[in-house]
């Protein structure tokens, strides 16, 4: 299945971009094959519009900001963050202005650094909490954002698949003489899934510097979650008491590419040599899960019964349900974007 095919994901919300690239000029983001310009109003909070004036369909996302507004780069017709049309320079004063001279605004909040946005006319759940980032004790940073030439779901089923690490990352932290994991503890509410795993991690000098670890290996138990169908939080637990807490999200730019995003909270107050270690760590383990993931197709098997499954499977074999669910919520289908932007306007 196409994440096009499953229009209950665009109620989800999604970062686009750090927040302090978000300036003086709008920032353009592609979400489910749409354009979006994302700026700033005369209050500093992050607005959000189809990035498609109504007047000829030029990207307002090329234009600039003036008092808050965003301004058409091809006559100069202003919007507001609530889509109404403050300006339109070739009017005379005073002239009324088109009921349907409207940008088409886009939800977008701001949370972690980072400026999320959600399509739908109603989200179906707020900005994800995430406990860690609201706990003084941890230490934010932000590791990478770039696009990946994979479907979204596989980057999240990926971050879900616990077993893959002594092979996929061989050459890094995985140890390919201990494949086996622990019995996998799963349970799912609605599209909430949590499981527990542990497993025999490498440890190299790197990492050692980075964890205060000093063994060869070390058996390391994760506690991971579905927060949101593309939004991944990970706590990995360390013998020496370290909390390394993943966050991946995977925002969809189109059936085939995803805007992959990955931070981390840690409990040891991290300072800038170990933020750097753990950044290049980090970096180097998703490089090898991107080189594989862009290997694979666009479709994401949500029929069980397409592929063998065995008992290491069970969280990715929940995901895969969680996903074939929101699917039959409108029976598949790809929403025709076209009505999606009049809607807005209305």
């Amino acid at each position: 299945m196409l994440v096009s095919e499953i229009p209950a994901l665009r109620a989800y919300w999604y970062p686009v971009a750090y927040a302090a690239d978000v300036g003086d000029a709008p920032v353009r983001a592609v979400l489910f094959g749409e354009g979006i310009a994302v700026w700033r109003d005369a209050g500093g909070v992050a607005q959000a519009a189809i990035d498609e004036c109504p007047h000829r369909g030029a990207r307002l996302s090329q234009g600039w900001i003036d008092e808050g507004c965003i301004v058409c780069p091809y006559h100069g017709w202003t919007f507001a963050g609530d889509g109404s049309c403050r300006r339109i320079p070739q009017q005379a004063p005073g002239a009324v202005v088109p009921p349907r001279a409207r940008s088409a605004p886009v939800h977008a909040d701001e949370r972690y650094g980072l400026v999320w946005l959600c399509l739908a006319e109603e989200p179906r759940a707020a900005v994800p909490v995430l406990p860690e980032l609201e706990d003084p004790a941890f230490t934010l940073v932000h590791e990478l954002m770039e696009e990946w030439r994979v479907p979204a779901p596989r980057c999240t089923d990926n971050a879900l698949d616990v077993s893959h690490l002594s092979f996929v990352h061989r050459n890094t932290v995985g140890d390919p003489d201990q494949p086996r994991l622990s019995d996998v503890t799963v349970t799912r509410e609605g599209t909430r899934i949590e499981f527990t795993s542990s497993y025999t991690a490498r440890v190299s000098e790197q990492m050692r510097r980075n964890t205060g670890l000093t063994g060869e290996t070390t058996t390391r138990t994760t506690r991971g979650e579905l927060v949101q169908p593309l939004v991944f939080r990970g706590v990995l637990e360390y013998e020496n008491g370290l909390r390394h807490v993943l966050y991946k999200t995977a925002a969809p730019i189109d059936d085939d590419r995803t805007l992959f995003c990955q931070f981390v909270a840690r409990n040891d107050a991290p300072d800038e040599e170990r933020r750097a270690s753990m950044i290049s760590i980090d970096r180097a383990v998703q490089a090898e899960d991107k080189a594989l993931l862009e290997g694979l197709g666009s479709e994401f098997p949500v029929d069980i019964d397409t592929e063998v499954h065995t008992r290491a499977d069970r969280v990715t074999l929940e995901y895969r349900k969680v996903l074939a669910e929101l699917a039959a919520e409108t029976g598949g289908g790809r929403p025709d974007a076209a009505w999606h932007r009049y809607a807005r306007r209305r």
